[in-house]
């Protein structure tokens, strides 16, 4: 058999050619896809530096980014519109990140690392820093994971000892991808996974769980079945149960933590219908053939509920998507393709 000697996709992107006065802006732009960013106006004048160095390991990409100081947020409404559904975890390699979750600040140090959900809101600041980012979709790790929704900014304890092979095994993917090609790539993504498996699944005393697929496949099974049946205004916690196989009361306690079974189809639906109506091509569909289309029997009950959940109306969600989506300056000479790699990973 002939090795696909053809080296990993590599993709640079940078701001130092850019003129000073707009590279802020063009990070600002570019990173946007997955977080909003702001930083200090002394910041942003001061000769502002960023650079993403990607590398797409097949169905996993890992990115070292470097930049200065600023205020990172992952917003419901930019949830809605990328609909991107991966983990990621951070390793900081030089300076820190300080964040809030569940109503508490917490901080990742040097050499710290740090799982992101990204179907999940986040907010965080950080100093001048350098960090690597895995990124890895979700059912890659769901299916295998004891408590999937127990990752979001969970801080991996670095006294651990699978703990600290995952930080190497990160450290040396880096600097390894320039000499690995497609095929060996391929070997990795496993080995990568089941490492990552071993410490999501761990305990804080570092014990491994064992229990893991029988809560994480009954809860994706009926995730599954919510999501099929998105458009069936009659979608209700009984239809779930029956056609997932499960009992009433299991259902209800697997979706204690999305604040009921009923929450989360509304949720579905309302993320579902922000995405097709900030998309180019539904541009001739109207509001209420969109709220039908998700499951809705009535507009206003439909536009209510959008606004009570992302704070504007459908119409202007759909006014603000092209300047969302707009990109605000051509650089041609940039490298932007890590932005598409993780739209579509």
């Amino acid at each position: 058999m002939v090795e696909i000697s053809e080296p990993i996709p590599q993709a640079v992107f940078s701001v130092d050619g850019v003129a000073p006065d707009e590279r802020f802006s063009l990070w600002k732009e570019s990173i946007s896809f997955m977080f909003q960013v702001e930083a200090d106006h002394a910041v942003r004048s001061d000769a502002f530096t960023a650079e993403v160095d990607a590398h797409m390991f097949g169905q996993i990409i890992l990115a070292r980014t470097k930049s200065r100081k600023q205020y990172w947020e992952r917003s419901e409404l930019t949830i809605a519109k990328d609909g991107m559904d991966h983990f990621m975890i951070q390793l900081f390699e030089t300076g820190d990140m300080f964040y809030e979750h569940e109503g508490a600040q917490h901080s990742v140090a040097q050499d710290g690392l740090i799982i992101f959900d990204l179907a999940r809101t986040s907010k965080s600041w950080t100093n001048t820093f350098s960090n690597l980012s895995l990124i890895i979709p979700r059912e890659l790790l769901e299916p295998k994971l004891v408590y999937p929704d127990g990752q979001h900014m969970r801080r991996l304890p670095a006294a651990q000892p699978m703990v600290q092979l995952l930080y190497s095994h990160i450290k040396s993917l880096k600097e390894l991808s320039g000499q690995l090609s497609l095929s060996q790539a391929a070997d990795i993504n496993p080995a990568t996974i089941s490492l990552i498996v071993v410490c999501l699944n761990s305990t804080s005393e570092g014990v491994v769980l064992v229990d893991a697929n029988s809560h994480a496949a009954q809860i994706m099974l009926a995730k599954r079945t919510i999501n099929e049946q998105l458009s069936n205004p009659d979608l209700s916690p009984e239809t779930v149960a029956i056609k997932a196989g499960i009992s009433r009361s299991k259902l209800y306690e697997m979706f204690r933590n999305y604040g009921g079974v009923k929450r989360f189809i509304l949720e579905q639906r309302l993320k579902g219908a922000m995405m097709a109506l900030i998309s180019n091509s539904n541009t001739h569909r109207s509001n209420s053939e969109i709220a039908f289309s998700f499951g809705f029997v009535y507009e206003s009950t439909f536009s209510r509920a959008f606004k009570k959940r992302f704070f504007m109306t459908p119409t202007e969600a759909r006014n603000s998507a092209g300047i969302a989506w707009s990109r605000a300056i051509s650089s041609p000479d940039v490298d932007r393709r890590y932005e598409d790699w993780v739209k579509c990973l």
